[in-house]
């Protein structure tokens, strides 16, 4: 309830100061959640929508905000990769420990390396998966990815998620619950199919496992 009402204050001030703080707002919610997944930004950005609907906002000018602020987080997100993965580099290998470590300069570089073959696959996608897009800018900037290969691919996904939300909202009308609950249905679902991808691979991960053991029988 508290946080709910914590973001009802940010909509408020939002709409109160359309024409002054208010596209500030905007513009750093979009960028508090990339380097906060937990910030629901997403739900600041939507309401946007609203007062574009409103007549208070135009549709340029919303898209602009929206985008400008991913591009910030982005940047940002992307540049805290490189700072870790300065740090990850000097991970012990797996023939100097003496004892299990959940991340090793192996597991590390087995990471980046895939990363690195479907890194602009997910840079590209990264606006439609909310909760861990975050995670691919900074994977992205921990394994040496062109920043401007980088930019050029979130701008793209920005772009197409950011006129989606905004055409919704021209498309329901000046709704905001209604508008809210279709796309507080959209994330739900989105994370039921992530939760049910992740225990899928970890099922395969453990039956390839058990079919590689030697058969002692």
């Amino acid at each position: 309830m508290e946080e709910a009402g914590f973001i009802q204050q940010i909509l408020d001030f939002v709409a109160a100061h359309h024409g002054g703080w208010g596209p500030v707002v905007i513009v750093a919610s979009s960028l508090i959640e990339y380097v906060f997944p937990p910030f629901p930004g997403d739900v600041i950005t939507l309401f946007g929508t609203f007062l574009v609907v409103r007549g208070l906002w135009s549709f340029p000018f919303a898209l602009a905000l929206t985008t400008g602020g991913s591009l910030l987080g982005a940047t940002l997100g992307y540049y805290l990769g490189v700072w870790l993965g300065r740090r990850l580099d000097r991970l012990p290998s797996e023939t100097e420990i003496t004892r299990w470590t959940p991340l090793t300069r192996e597991k590390y570089e087995l990471v980046l390396e895939r990363f690195r073959r479907h890194g602009v696959a997910y840079i590209a996608i990264n606006r439609f998966l909310p909760g861990i897009r975050a995670f691919f800018f900074v994977v992205a900037g921990a394994s040496r990815m062109s920043l401007g290969q980088v930019l050029l691919f979130a701008t793209l996904s920005a772009l197409v998620w950011n006129a989606l939300i905004l055409g919704l909202g021209l498309s329901i009308g000046a709704n905001w619950e209604r508008l809210r609950f279709v796309f507080s249905s959209y994330t739900t679902g989105v994370w039921i199919l992530l939760a049910i991808l992740f225990l899928v691979m970890v099922g395969l991960w453990f039956f390839r496992r058990r079919r590689a053991r030697p058969n002692k029988g």
